[in-house]
């Protein structure tokens, strides 16, 4: 089954902040702050995003598992952890957590029976690209 082209359109238009971070970094370094923060906060709105997603496949069921509704909310608090806790002079480790749970994330999709065939094939190009984005503005720390 392949990828519908209306979400496969919108979720790579939502790469379009991932990388406007580091290529706003490189045509502008001295707003990189602005573009460090606009990275990390897309981020974690995305993942808060993968998490809804995740609580709206699970609450169609008859009997909504309160395991996966829990699941569903880690993603969020996550996300939401990674910006207050880290602080804004550890951006390399911000970056890299939360690409960390975007990976975990993917896995945790991947083994999903209950989504579509095509969504972790979607999944899988969209968290490879997030990826790159959050590991090149890491690099682009210094």
């Amino acid at each position: 089954m392949t990828i519908p082209r209306v979400v496969l359109f919108y979720g790579l238009a939502g790469l379009i902040p991932f990388f406007a971070a580091p290529v706003g970094t490189l045509l502008a370094p001295d707003f990189r702050w602005q573009f460090n923060e606009a990275l990390l906060w897309w981020s974690a709105i995305i993942l808060s995003f993968l998490g809804g997603a995740r609580w709206g496949a699970a609450v169609q069921a008859e009997v909504p598992s309160p395991r996966l509704i829990g699941l569903a909310m880690l993603p969020s608090i996550a996300g939401w952890l990674i910006l207050v806790l880290v602080p804004a002079n550890m951006r390399v480790i911000q970056f890299s957590a939360l690409a960390t749970a975007l990976l975990l994330h993917l896995l945790w999709d991947l083994a999903a029976r209950a989504l579509p065939g095509w969504y972790g094939r979607l999944r899988m190009v969209l968290t490879a690209g997030a990826m790159t984005a959050l590991a090149w503005q890491a690099f682009l720390q210094g």
